[in-house]
This record gives C-alpha cells, structure tokens and sequence, in this order.
C-alpha cells in the first residue's frame, strides 16, 4: 500500500528575481568603469576585480534564465519540471570561478617578475566605490536558500572581496609607493575565487547525485519512525532533495496490523515533518510470522 504526499509548493522567487535583474544592470555598469580604470591606472587588481564582475554578470545573467526555465510547468516527459536547470547553472557559475581564479594568478605571476607602475588614487577610488556597489547587490541577493541565487551571490561576495583587496593595494602604493603589492593581493582574490568555486561544485555535485541533504541523519530518522507504534521494521528508505529545494523521503515500513496503516501513516508523516522532509512516498508491508520467510510476505 503506497501513500505518496504530492506537496510541490511553487516558490516564484520573485524578489530574488528581481533582484538579479536589478544587481544584473548593476554590476555590468561598475565592471566598464573598473576596467577603464584598471587600464588607465595600469592595476592588475582592479583589472581583476573587473573581471571578477565580468564572471558575476555571467553569473547574474546565467541565474535569471536558469530561474526563467525553471519557472515552466510539469509535464508527462518531466514529471518533476525543470527545477534542476538551477543546480546546473549553480555548478556552471561554480566552475567559472575557477577559471578566473587561473587567470588571475597567470597575470599576477607576471607582474610579480616585473610590477609596473600603478596610480594609487585611482584604484583606491574607483575600488571604493566597487565595494559600496557590491554591498548593495548582496544585500538583494542575500537570504535565498535557493541555490542558484545563492551562487550569483558567492560571485558578488567574491568580487566584494576583490574591491578591498584593490583599496588595499591602492592605499599602500599611495602610502609606500610599493607596486608588488598590487600582484600579491591578486593572488589573495584568486584564492577566495577557488574557496567559493570549490564549495559551489561540491554542492551540486552532491545535490545531483541525489545525495543524503545536509544535516539529516537518516540512522536517527529510522530510529524515529521505528518508535511509531505498530511499526517494526524500515527498510529500503532514501532521502533527497526535489527540484524545488523540498526534501522527499521514501520508505517500506513493515508493519504488525494492515488494518492500522492509516493512523500509523499520519504518525509517520508526522515524525517526517518534523525533518522538514514534505514530500513522502511510504509503502507498508505485513510482517510475515514465519521467521524462515525473511521479511518477505507472499
């Protein structure tokens, strides 16, 4: 006897929608000024940090399609609709971080072997004003547990980082007049860049694989459901994440009385919810009394 709780809650994310359009626009403005700026101030760091927005207008704009994709209905041919479409565009954003990372280091190598001169005033300027700009757009973006905003907004955290770096690297020039300093701040940035990279894939690698969600153990949910009365065995059971970031579970729970099975299925859905788990699919089977016949009824 199967039950299954069909509680597909349709999240339209709308603010967070149009907070990636608005950070969208945003950052694509800053990122022409910075690069102006790093060229006319010869900053490898504020050309960095332009790039770095370069990669979070990607990102951004990855994001909104991603959303607008996953916003289609369900259909016979996906039966969970196209709510992954954001994991993916989360992984994408996640490698492109890497790869900018890359380059970044590959410059700084350079410079590092020949630092050139860098107008001080410029980058600290123009750095400043980047680090306010970056603050705004987390600021819409921030609180999301969807997963492909979350991932424009560890780009825009990263590129909030960048900006210190550069003002940094721009107030010791002015300060000491010591170029190195922009090169070696780069490689700080690049590291932050592989940091956030790193933990964007891990997630949706695991996420797709459908993986165990993180902070659920299931050892302690069988024990759960093991304590519902007229339950006397679990077996068979997974937890995962939908599409739409809800959690679902699925079971096979043997149990003493058939006839039972619709107050113990209440109980069990109970002790699920109590995991946040909202999508559960439970099948019961009869616990055969000959011991020879393990745990298969016929």
């Amino acid at each position: 006897m199967t039950h299954e709780g069909h509680n597909h809650v349709n999240d339209s994310h709308e603010g967070h929608h149009h907070g990636l359009g608005a950070a969208l626009w945003l950052t694509a403005a800053f990122m022409l000024v910075e690069l102006v700026g790093g060229y006319i101030s010869n900053s490898l760091a504020l050309m960095a940090d332009a790039g770095h927005m370069a990669s979070d207008v990607m990102a951004l704009g990855l994001a909104m399609v991603a959303q607008r994709i996953a916003a289609r209905p369900a259909h016979a041919g996906m039966t969970y609709g196209y709510g992954r479409v954001k994991v993916l565009a989360a992984q994408v954003n996640g490698l492109t971080l890497w790869f900018l990372s890359g380059w970044i280091v590959w410059e700084a190598i350079g410079r590092l072997a020949n630092p050139p001169e860098v107008q001080g005033t410029m980058v600290l300027v123009i750095a400043t004003v980047g680090l306010f700009i970056n603050l705004i757009i987390m600021r819409w973006l921030h609180g999301s547990h969807d997963l492909n905003t979350r991932a424009a907004y560890w780009h825009v955290l990263g590129d909030a980082l960048g900006s210190v770096a550069a003002m940094v690297s721009g107030a010791v020039i002015l300060l000491t007049g010591w170029m190195p300093i922009d090169p070696i701040l780069s490689f700080f940035v690049a590291a932050v860049l592989v940091w956030g990279g790193w933990r964007l894939v891990r997630e949706t690698t695991l996420e797709l694989m459908e993986a165990l969600p993180k902070g659920v153990d299931i050892n302690l949910v069988q024990q759960k459901l093991l304590q519902v009365k007229g339950v006397v065995g679990v077996h068979h059971m997974h937890v995962w994440k939908l599409p739409n970031a809800k959690l679902a579970a699925s079971a096979h729970i043997q149990v003493e009385v058939m006839e039972d099975w619709p107050q113990t299925l209440l109980l069990l859905q109970g002790v699920l919810a109590a995991y946040h788990v909202e999508h559960v699919t439970l099948q019961a089977e009869l616990v055969c009394c000959s011991e020879s016949i393990e745990g298969n009824c016929r």
